[in-house]
């Protein structure tokens, strides 16, 4: 199924320089590798010969992508700014796609097994037509508050965790989209999209530095693909 959608698809990955909370995310060394090059090679893994676009103002990003057989864009600074707005990043990116649909993969998710991505990939082909897009996502089953107020749950009749509200995040691993839909909308999640529930550490987005520090040590134990 995977191999015989690939024509269809185009996995886009989008990188940029100057990582404000992490020097240098994407490209430094994390476990035996890097962030960049983990998700480029997985994505060669599961599907031959795919079309991958990397969109990057990082020459060395560039430089693994194109290592990678990827089709590298070399981003204009004004769509690799702090102060663009990410609807506008993704306009431009689905602008560079000529498939049907788009696989946005971020290398922050580093533990994304290779079966998940087979799958999402294979769940969004079988439901397209009743979903507008396919988007990973985590349980969130907490005691939610919101201006002092509770969001999920009666205080005076404290419920179970597991009994809470199926209330869901989105960790942005994997996210599939027609390219009209993203290049029109500048959006990587529909309105009616099908889910794709992850576990840790599958679901970790890395952001911060105690993240990255805590997946090194994952990455290290050789975290089962």
């Amino acid at each position: 199924m995977v191999d015989r959608f690939k024509k269809d698809i185009t996995f886009v990955i989008a990188t940029r320089k100057g990582s404000k909370r992490i020097k240098n995310k994407n490209i430094r060394k994390f476990g035996n590798s890097n962030l960049l090059e983990i998700k480029l090679k997985q994505i060669k893994r599961i599907i031959k010969r795919p079309i991958i676009l990397l969109s990057s103002d990082c020459k060395t990003c560039q430089k693994i992508g194109k290592k990678n057989d990827a089709i590298v864009d070399i981003r204009p600074k004004k769509f690799a700014t702090d102060n663009i707005p990410m609807k506008a990043v993704y306009k431009y990116l689905a602008k560079k796609v000529n498939t049907k649909y788009i696989c946005y993969l971020h290398v922050t998710s580093p533990f994304l097994k290779d079966k998940t991505l087979k799958q999402s990939i294979t769940k969004f082909s079988q439901n397209k037509k009743k979903c507008d897009s396919l988007a990973t996502v985590t349980s969130v089953k907490e005691y939610l508050w919101y201006r002092n107020k509770p969001v999920n749950y009666n205080p005076k009749n404290h419920p179970r965790s597991q009994t809470l509200p199926d209330y869901v995040a989105l960790n942005f691993a994997v996210n599939i989209v027609s390219t009209t839909y993203m290049r029109n909308k500048g959006r990587i999640v529909g309105e009616n999209f099908y889910p794709i529930n992850l576990n840790f550490p599958e679901s970790l987005d890395i952001d911060y530095q105690w993240q990255f520090n805590l997946g090194n040590l994952i990455a290290k134990k050789n975290w089962q693909k």
